[in-house]
């Protein structure tokens, strides 16, 4: 016992270098910029250390705890830090692949079976709704899936304490995951011996109590207001349209493709009714728990967007890559001599079936890449437009000069200005410099100028951006940027 508690230690250690340095290689041969919400807490983390700048959290996205931690360490690295960032997110998503694999591979007990299993639950997350978008512009989305997939990982594998802190660091991102923790943290503290030590207890307490510091702290401390990241949820109403129970199920449904949400719900069937298989009944289970929290927070007001579900349709791949291969091998099982060609030919046929399912995430997915590709040009073309107007002082001569810029650029030109989030607006309501950019879907839209602000000059124009000082003629001009 002792030697495997090693082989497993060892091969968690060896998952996360090989995965870390996987990511650091990605960051030099693939397009790396972070996507809107990841440079929000690019920002935070370099206000945190920085002299030059005050501690505001406020003008941009929903607070995340665990991203902020990252981002504070990578911001004493200056300039490196979104890369940083980018690479810890793609590190995350990769480990939550090897979880899945492992997994998957488990519960089919292991083997070829096992390795089949395990690439099935692979291919089903990166088929869930844009992994690939997530992975490659660093979202949180990402670790959110190999958080939790390790913290279940490490429970099965008797890692109590690991599957702890990983159930609390899933908790750092998505708040859905704060029941669970709870009623983990419950069974610990009266049923299990070895957190009987004041040690282990207190180990429980500051985990459990580092969720609300981290999330209502920090905002308090930048915004004064300790439920921003609340605030900012309840307030997208997530377009649910008239009837939100429908939309938030559909969405939970989507998610994954369905071949994975059917093979999972007959993995759950198959292994309860021949074996009564515990565990899976248990996984079923905790998917659908997910799902209630998921609904009743939407119907409580919050936005019930497609990715507040990945946890649970990460799982769900997980438990159909099981099913696809359980229904494989009960077809071997009842053909005699025939067995490894029937399950041979049962698994690709069920693979076959499920492809035309599959098409449209991996156009998607294959869109990925030249969607980031794009955003680093037309990013790289804004720091030069930002140098062209003489950067931060250029736009910034007085501490009432205001920028603005398309909505989804918002953060990042926070960062390239080297000012807070509320510093640069997505509407030109003052006087000052407007960075006009193209109309799409990445950037969004340029900012909404007031009617007032009737006096235009343009200061530079490099690539697709168009740099503008907007003013009053009526207003004194002296604090409106160079």
């Amino acid at each position: 016992m002792a030697s495997l508690h090693r082989a497993t230690r060892s091969y968690a250690v060896i998952a996360v270098v090989a995965c870390t340095v996987l990511a650091a290689l990605s960051a030099a041969v693939l397009p790396t910029v972070p996507s809107y919400d990841p440079w929000s807490w690019i920002v935070w983390g370099r206000e945190v250390f920085d002299p030059h700048l005050s501690f505001v959290v406020s003008g941009g996205p929903s607070w995340k705890p665990l991203p902020f931690v990252f981002t504070t360490v990578w911001g004493l690295f200056g300039g490196a830090a979104p890369t940083l960032w980018v690479i810890t997110a793609r590190a995350g998503g990769l480990l939550g692949l090897v979880a899945a694999w492992r997994l998957a591979g488990r519960l089919v007990g292991g083997g070829r079976p096992g390795a089949f299993a395990g690439v099935l639950a692979v291919i089903g997350i990166v088929l869930t709704q844009d992994w690939f978008y997530y992975w490659l512009r660093g979202t949180s989305e990402v670790v959110l899936i190999g958080a939790s997939l390790w913290a279940v990982d490490r429970l099965l594998d008797g890692h109590k304490t690991q599957a702890f802190l990983l159930g609390v660091a899933a908790g750092l991102i998505r708040p859905e995951w704060w029941p669970f923790i709870g009623l983990y943290a419950l069974w610990l503290w009266f049923r299990e011996p070895e957190f009987k030590s004041w040690r282990m207890r207190l180990l429980i307490l500051a985990g459990l109590f580092s969720l609300p510091l981290l999330w209502f702290g920090p905002p308090w401390a930048g915004s004064g207001q300790p439920f921003l990241a609340a605030t900012h949820a309840a307030e997208y109403n997530g377009h649910l349209g008239s009837d939100p129970l429908r939309a938030v199920i559909g969405r939970g449904i989507d998610l994954q493709v369905l071949p994975a949400l059917i093979a999972a719900v007959l993995a759950v069937a198959i292994g309860w009714w021949r074996d009564r298989d515990r565990l899976l009944l248990t996984m079923g289970v905790a998917v659908a728990a997910w799902w209630v929290v998921v609904i009743g927070m939407t119907l409580d007001g919050y936005p019930g967007l497609e990715r507040f579900f990945l946890p649970a349709a990460a799982l769900t791949c997980v438990l159909g890559g099981v099913g696809i291969t359980r229904i494989a091998l009960l077809a071997g099982e009842a053909s005699g001599s025939w067995r490894a060609a029937v399950v041979a030919g049962v698994a690709a046929i069920l693979v076959a079936v499920s492809i035309p399912f599959t098409t449209t995430r991996v156009t998607e997915a294959r869109a990925a890449g030249p969607a980031a590709t794009q955003a680093v040009s037309i990013l790289g073309q804004l720091s030069r437009a930002v140098a062209a107007v003489g950067g931060h002082k250029g736009v910034f001569p007085c501490k009432s000069s205001f920028a603005a810029v398309n909505h989804s650029v918002q953060t990042a030109l926070a960062w390239k200005l080297h000012v807070t989030l509320e510093r640069v607006g997505t509407s030109m309501s003052a006087p000052g410099v407007d960075f006009i950019g193209p109309h799409n879907a990445t950037d969004g839209g340029p900012a909404a100028v007031d009617p007032r602000l009737t006096r235009s000059q343009t200061l530079a124009q490099v690539g697709v951006w168009r740099v503008v000082r907007l003013t009053d003629p009526r207003l004194p001009d002296a604090c409106d940027g160079h």
